[in-house]
């Protein structure tokens, strides 16, 4: 665990701060054209093999191509900076799995306290565009939040953007701006009205330090992919169930 939230050496190098930023947009910038790019490939491979344009199938491949992309983008990134030595992997342990129950139900906690926060005051977020799928597609992810969208996101936004950040601006300060560019990115995956969709972006960002707080703390990537995973799961339930009719 690192406790040091601040900056290395106590102070901001105004360079590195920078040159950490710039190769943290950097990685978002590759993230984003890489899913855009497989997003449709994907989906062109499911009409391929039979599948219907407007069907669950679909929507899945296209899922796994936005989730490729970042996950791809991210590697090829760190792989291109010899920055790997950021992605810190390995088996949990008991007091991972402990977090990540932990983690998991406070994230889904906190995301129902936030938005009865924002609805106190009139605020509401803008929907996923992946809500207006057929119901089939929120069962299938369920299982498949674990591979697919928790594993590029945390990747992209916790292994590489969290890790440069934290190289000029230390934990804290890199949590931080991690998680505004992971709020940034759910403006476009939002439908609705502008400020609809920045309440979105507010919702991701206050959640994503939750996550990144659970990978700073773990100092495993597998945490925030598990707690990310659960609570995307959870959210496909319900919608499954809402979609169905129950």
């Amino acid at each position: 665990m690192n406790v040091d939230l601040g900056p290395p050496g106590g102070s901001v190098d105004a360079r590195a701060l920078l040159l950490r930023s710039g190769q943290a947009l950097l990685a978002v910038v590759a993230g984003v054209l890489a899913a855009s790019t497989l997003t449709p490939l994907l989906g062109e491979a499911a009409l391929v093999l039979g599948f219907a344009a407007e069907s669950a199938a679909t929507a899945v491949f296209e899922t796994i191509g936005n989730a490729a992309g970042f996950a791809v983008a991210g590697l090829l990134f760190l792989l291109y900076a010899g920055d790997m030595d950021l992605l810190r992997v390995r088996r949990p342990t008991r007091h991972d799995v402990a977090v990540i129950v932990v983690g998991s139900v406070a994230l889904l906690g906190a995301g129902y306290a936030i938005l009865a926060a924002f609805a106190a005051v009139g605020l509401t977020p803008s929907t996923n565009r992946v809500l207006s799928n057929p119901p089939l597609y929120f069962l299938a992810m369920v299982p498949l939040s674990f591979l697919t969208v928790a594993v590029g996101e945390e990747l992209l936004f916790r292994g590489v953007v969290q890790g440069e950040l934290g190289r000029a601006l230390g934990p804290g300060g890199a949590i931080v701006g991690a998680s505004l560019l992971f709020g940034l990115l759910h403006y476009l995956a939002g439908t609705g009205t502008p400020a609809e969709r920045l309440v979105y972006v507010a919702v991701a960002a206050l959640l994503g330090i939750g996550l990144g707080v659970a990978y700073e703390y773990t100092d495993n990537l597998v945490v925030p992919i598990v707690v990310h995973g659960a609570y995307n799961a959870v959210q496909y339930v319900m919608q499954y169930l809402s979609a169905s009719g129950f």
